[in-house]
């Protein structure tokens, strides 16, 4: 699907290539998104967008908002990273690589009022849930192209590409004998 026909969806950033450094991108936000934009709490929707084509979408509540989400994915390659996002920070620095454009794209919705539920109380507050947007999105999109996007492996019930599954097991053999790599 070309990110040109989705209607909800705002621009935050390109992906660059990170020169000399073990995580091999990095994110450049565009000059119009605002500290507080990125920090923002709201829970969201991210789109990874390859030559104008959706290849992920995934979904956040976590503090720090849109840069702490994004964060995982560009210190994919440090720390003790799950296998998606190891496997698709290497995605993205593959493309950029052969010369693709990598975008970031982010959906939010309204807060709405609601009643939540604690241990003891109830209270009313304005709520947000990544949860729905997510399955929402990945519902259109599977619509329209009768498939998840290429990147959303689980989803698609598809194994991760052999050799980025490997080396993301060599990656952790490596850390769990304290070698550096």
């Amino acid at each position: 699907m070309n990110i040109k026909e989705v209607k909800n969806a705002i621009k935050f950033g390109d992906f660059v290539l990170k020169q000399n450094h073990r995580n091999k991108i990095e994110i450049k936000w565009l000059p119009n998104i605002t500290k507080e934009m990125l920090k923002d709490e709201t829970p969201r929707v991210y789109l990874f967008v390859q030559d104008g084509r959706i290849k992920k979408i995934g979904g956040s509540s976590g503090l720090g908002g849109i840069k702490a989400t994004i964060s995982f994915y560009v210190t994919g390659m440090q720390g003790s990273p799950g296998s998606s996002r190891f496997i698709t920070h290497l995605l993205i620095a593959d493309a950029l690589e052969k010369g693709s454009k990598m975008e970031l794209y982010m959906i939010t919705s309204p807060k709405v009022p609601a009643i939540v539920n604690g241990l003891f109380t109830s209270v009313k507050m304005e709520i947000a849930s990544f949860k729905e947007m997510e399955r929402l999105c990945m519902k259109e999109y599977k619509e329209r192209e009768e498939k998840y996007p290429d990147w959303d492996f689980q989803e698609n019930h598809e194994p991760y590409p052999v050799e980025l599954a490997r080396k993301h097991n060599i990656y952790h053999q490596k850390r769990l004998n304290g070698k550096k790599e």
